[in-house]
């Protein structure tokens, strides 16, 4: 029998682990002195603690390393519990490849001269959003765009989420004003936008004569980051001007001057293999 010191210091782990284990229901003393509360191991339960370090080496936790030492006589069992594993670590894998794909694109702009202008450009999901969507091939930007936006908003007043309402680019011409609503919403124009799992992100104040020069940007960054576009080009006006003829608004959206505009370009984008 050994000590709780010496089996620790053969197992290469410390006192203070062997009784985390313990207290966990993992590994439990051979033996435990009445009188002084000494623990003794026995060398056979040296395996038994490589197991449990074998375990957590593979990302499981405690819980999932108890409840695998109980069913190693399930072999079907412990298969598809150490599948699930293997496909956690294979998406964690693929997540902090694609940062350090995203990391060495923002280096190589530096390096190139480019400024910090890259660190403004986000990677994030878009979620589904429930909408009344007017779509429309417009001969210009500008007053035909806001005059489709209002259309849609005074359709959408009685119904309407307090959440940034958007244009879809679907083309340099065709496009589609969206405006959040409540599932009380029953318009025919009412449709469920879907979102994407990932999409580059850009949030800008002032004129929208921005919006080409930073797509344009955007766009660059995310194939030097290895993503490629996936989807549409969309506007979202998080703080804008509005006439408000029909219907009223939160004055927190509402902005006085384009100076105070507050827009986010995103673009839906996919991982591209190296």
């Amino acid at each position: 029998m050994l000590r709780i010191g010496d089996f620790a210091r053969l197992g290469g782990v410390t006192v203070r682990a062997l009784r985390h284990y313990e207290a966990e229901g993992l590994l439990a003393p051979a033996r435990v002195d009445e009188v002084t509360g000494y623990r003794f191991y026995g060398f056979d339960q040296l395996g038994a603690l490589d197991r449990i370090l074998a375990l957590r080496d593979l990302g499981f936790s405690l819980s999932d390393i108890r409840t695998l030492l109980a069913s190693t006589d399930d072999v079907a069992a412990l298969a598809q519990r150490l599948e699930r594993q293997r496909s956690r670590l294979a998406g964690e894998l693929a997540l902090q490849t694609a940062r350090i794909r995203r990391l060495e694109a923002l280096q190589r702009a530096l390096a190139a001269g480019g400024g910090t202008a890259e660190l403004s450009v986000r990677v994030r999901p878009i979620p589904d959003v429930r909408a009344l969507a007017l779509r429309a091939k417009v001969p210009s930007q500008g007053s035909p765009i806001a005059a489709l936006f209002e259309e849609a908003e005074a359709r959408a007043a009685r119904a309407r989420e307090d959440a940034s309402p958007f244009l879809i680019f679907h083309g340099s011409r065709d496009v589609e004003a969206c405006v959040p609503v409540r599932a009380a919403c029953r318009d025919r124009a009412v449709r469920t936008v879907e979102g994407a799992p990932l999409a580059g992100s850009i949030t800008y104040s002032g004129g929208y004569a921005q919006t080409r020069p930073l797509r344009d940007r955007m766009v660059r960054w995310l194939r030097r980051s290895g993503l490629r576009e996936s989807g549409p080009l969309r506007e979202v006006y998080h703080r804008f001007g509005a006439d408000q003829r029909g219907y009223r608004l939160p004055a927190r959206r509402l902005a006085l001057t384009a100076e105070q505009f507050v827009t986010e370009l995103q673009i839906p984008a996919r991982e591209v293999e190296p």
